[in-house]
């Protein structure tokens, strides 16, 4: 929860690449709290050990995350299960670490990690 209870246009800057430091979402379709209605629907998941990933290739493997993890220089999961038969255009699954700490550093180099998808 921020202290601030909005956030101002007029407060904006300039990042290092020359793009804003604010975007308003508020009229967006993604916007999951446009309405109370919206926002209730929202479950709050904490902090975990276990992270789920979708849209990976179908022929995503455990030794694929592996070499992602070596790639971005982060620690590697302890598990990876990934679910059969979900989708016939992409897979989902879990990841597994053994600590809170290791799960959501890797969260932060692996979200929207581009995979290479051959098809």
């Amino acid at each position: 929860v921020s202290k601030q209870h909005a956030i101002m246009p007029g407060q904006s800057y300039g990042l290092e690449d020359g793009s804003c430091s604010y975007k308003d979402f508020s009229g967006s379709r993604n916007n999951r709290f446009s309405t109370p209605e919206q926002a209730a629907k929202n479950r709050i998941q904490h902090p975990s050990n276990v992270l789920h990933f979708f849209n990976a290739p179908l022929d995503v493997t455990e030794e694929n995350f592996y070499e992602i993890c070596d790639e971005l220089g982060v620690k590697r999961p302890s598990s990876v299960k990934v679910f059969s038969g979900k989708s016939e255009r992409s897979s989902s699954g879990l990841l597994e670490w053994d600590s809170k700490s290791d799960a959501l550093e890797t969260l932060g180099f692996l979200n929207h990690f581009q995979m290479k998808n051959p098809s």
